[in-house]
């Protein structure tokens, strides 16, 4: 359990730093400010809060069946975080028009998973510690699962970076079909990872981390009007 419990810790550590370097890092390459932080979890509390309130009200049988469930939530989540991104800009970011604040934006928005998912996995790997220092049967295994762990809690968070800029160019550009690119992404996205099995933790992993790669593009190739005419 000992080993276990380091292993638990040291994913939900890693985590947690992983939110606190790329906020600092945002930070100290455009002075870009924290309080951003808070508008993304502002924007992802009261989307949560619309899927349960959804979910609990129009769920039914219909989601036992697992390509029925892919989609509901796919589009769920779509359609819900990036509208609250959406409102997010209009009422509580007027003055955000930058590729960094976005990118602030979203990592707020996106932090609040991987936070809570790494609170838990710390606070586990603390207790587990006290059980004794048995050796794990297959101890590549568990490592293996760990990281497997760790990349599928820290890679959504470049997505999230790249929603949140894709959502600002409905304001930038006055073209409201950027926040439906939004949602066909994001809902892509999370439609296939309700369809990957949750024991299979690479497959999750390499599919967050195609998709991470693909937002990276995104951040690199949409410029705003305003670069744009420089060029």
């Amino acid at each position: 359990m000992l080993v276990y419990g380091l292993l638990i810790l040291a994913v939900g550590g890693g985590l947690l730093a992983t939110v606190a370097l790329v906020a600092r890092w945002i930070h100290r390459r455009w002075r870009t400010p924290y309080a951003l932080l808070t508008v993304g979890v502002i924007t992802y509390t009261g989307a949560l809060a619309a899927q349960f309130a959804l979910l609990r009200a129009f769920g039914g049988p219909l989601l036992d069946i697992l390509a029925i469930r892919a989609v509901v939530f796919g589009l769920l989540a779509g359609f819900s975080e990036e509208i609250a991104r959406l409102l997010g800009y209009q009422y509580l970011a007027r003055g955000a028009v930058t590729r960094p604040q976005a990118l602030m934006i979203g990592l707020g928005h996106g932090a609040v998973e991987t936070i809570y998912t790494g609170l838990v996995g710390a606070g586990l790997g603390v207790l587990l510690l006290g059980y004794g220092a048995q050796r794990p049967d297959d101890l590549g295994a568990l490592a293996s699962g760990a990281l497997a762990e760790a990349l599928g809690g820290a890679l959504p968070l470049i997505m999230h970076m790249a929603l949140s800029w894709l959502v600002l160019q409905v304001f930038l550009r006055g073209q409201i079909g950027w926040l439906f690119v939004a949602v066909v992404f994001h809902a892509a996205s999370e439609s296939m990872i309700v369809l990957l099995s949750p024991d299979a933790t690479w497959a999750v992993a390499g599919w967050r981390a195609l998709v991470a790669l693909l937002s990276l593009g995104v951040i690199g190739a949409v410029r705003s009007p305003r670069e744009r005419s420089r060029a």
